[in-house]
């Protein structure tokens, strides 16, 4: 694998907007690694621990990736005993994609591999974390899988949702229609054009600090990525392998921000309200979307420890 985020300098400049506290001391870096899957070498950063009595797995959304997940999550998790990995999704991050077309479901078949992949090595509970559209996919890779002990969302979009995605949107109005104009577009167009993301989707709100946010904005691994609208097409048609209202398997935590301008709670509320799941909310004070304020930050990092223990059991 030649990608790799000793090659990037974002997630370190990125840094200096975080509290000191979760700022990386030297040498202090998650671990790289890939796996095959079809024509694609799929990226993770990995903070191994072979004691911890769990896995978190953490997915990001369409904003993110895989390492600037670890800062804020992993990292966090990890200084406190558990295991974290992340994955980078194709499209983004240091995953090298060798497939011409990606879809959702193609996202969601490899956050599933990667779950059963990793109880077959050695049957430690896992636990799946996601970030904005990540949440979902998370939920997605659970109903698939039938085997994750529990999963924490930022938020979870049901991007089939009208309601959801008015509510997320700056202009409603005309991204619904430009979303229904999507499916009466011939398939190689889809398949073939691709945009920034930043140009479909409200990225500005992704994180509240400026100065992040224009780091981040540049970013061809995450906030300034590009993807086919055949992919955002798939987002808004993908059906979920269970029903919110009949999904049991596992406890759902959301940590949502307090000052979270793209996906406030309202946005999730679709999903939450038809949630069958025992469900649990935790709301981070000062935090943004791309959550980098205390004391949401140390909040989060609470919140999902606590909850990873009590969902799986004493132990880290």
């Amino acid at each position: 694998m030649t990608n790799s985020y000793r090659n990037d300098s974002t997630w370190v400049q990125l840094q200096q907007y975080l509290p000191p506290a979760y700022r990386w001391e030297p040498g202090f870096t998650p671990t790289e690694e890939s796996f095959r899957w079809r024509n694609s070498d799929i990226h993770v950063n990995r903070f191994a621990n072979p004691s911890s009595k769990y896995k978190v797995i953490l997915h990001h959304g369409v904003g993110t990736n895989g390492r600037l997940l670890q800062l804020i999550a992993g990292a966090p998790l990890a200084k406190l005993g558990f295991e974290v990995a992340a994955v980078d999704m194709p499209l983004y991050g240091m995953t090298r994609n060798g497939e011409p077309g990606i879809r959702w479901e193609d996202w969601v078949e490899i956050g599933a591999g990667f779950v059963e992949r990793e109880i077959a090595a050695d049957g430690r509970p896992v636990f799946l974390y996601g970030l904005s559209a990540g949440g979902m996919l998370a939920y997605n890779v659970a109903s698939v899988t039938r085997k994750v002990s529990g999963i924490i969302g930022m938020c979870f979009i049901d991007a089939r949702s009208p309601q959801a995605r008015m509510r997320m949107s700056n202009r409603p109005r005309m991204d619904e229609v430009a979303f229904k104009m999507l499916g009466a577009m011939p398939d190689g167009m889809l398949r073939n054009m691709r945009v920034p993301m930043k140009h479909l989707v409200k990225m500005k709100a992704l994180v509240n600090d400026k100065r992040a946010l224009r780091l981040l904005l540049k970013d061809k691994h995450s906030a300034g990525a590009s993807v086919t609208l055949e992919f955002v097409d798939s987002m808004i048609q993908y059906r979920p392998s269970i029903a919110f209202e009949d999904f049991d398997l596992c406890p759902v935590l959301l940590t949502q921000p307090a000052d979270d301008r793209w996906t406030p709670f309202s946005v999730t509320e679709p999903f939450w309200s038809r949630l069958h799941a025992p469900k649990t909310i935790v709301t981070l004070e000062k935090a943004g979307h791309y959550p980098i304020e205390e004391p949401g930050l140390t909040q989060m990092r609470d919140a999902m420890a606590a909850f990873i223990r009590s969902a799986g059991g004493k132990g880290r």
